[in-house]
């Protein structure tokens, strides 16, 4: 039997909801969530599950999921760097060793021009594969919802899995999303 173990990592700015996400994921609080931008300073790392992989029954092949909430790497306003140097490189770290990352992107804020940079470095220069989803579709018409998606999808050259964390909409197509990556 083979062990392997996948991080997600899940980046994105500040009150962008994370956290929300991980917690709705993981379906009770793991990680703190607040108003208040910059609440998550340090990677919170959580163990989500074992799943099988592979297709052989003689040495079938099961991944251990871990997924990071990492703190806002920018602000929402200003594109600021929001971490002090050594939590900053923490979180590198966790995205460089990462097999997968989330990127959300605030629905009501939209694309920030830092995490478009921080995109296409990550899929491009160091070829990690990236799932785009915008979060707070609950807090948006249906009109903002495809102004923000086609400009995302647009910009990124990924769909992007429209959810909300708060109240669970679009989850399962994330995770199915989730399963499509682990299972190549």
């Amino acid at each position: 039997m083979v062990k392997l173990e996948f991080k997600i990592a899940i980046i994105g700015p500040e009150n962008a909801g994370k956290s929300s996400l991980m917690n709705a994921l993981f379906g009770r609080y793991i990680s703190l969530t607040s108003e208040i931008p910059g609440t998550t300073k340090n990677p919170i790392k959580k163990y989500w599950g074992k799943i099988k992989i592979g297709k052989s029954k003689k040495n079938p092949e099961f991944a251990d999921i871990v997924f990071v909430d990492l703190g806002g790497l920018y602000t929402q306003k200003g594109g600021k760097v929001a971490l002090t140097s050594s939590i900053l490189e923490k979180s590198y770290k966790e995205i460089d060793n990462s097999n997968l990352i989330i990127h959300i992107v605030d629905g009501t804020v939209g694309l920030l021009r830092d995490f478009e940079r921080l995109h296409h470095l990550l899929k491009f220069r160091y070829q990690k594969p990236i799932i785009v989803v915008i979060n707070k579709c609950d807090l948006l018409n249906y009109e903002e919802i495809e102004k923000v998606k086609n400009y995302v999808e647009y910009r990124l050259k990924n769909t992007p899995i429209l959810v909300s964390a708060k109240t669970g909409e679009g989850l399962e197509i994330l995770i199915n999303n989730i399963y499509k990556y682990l299972k190549r």
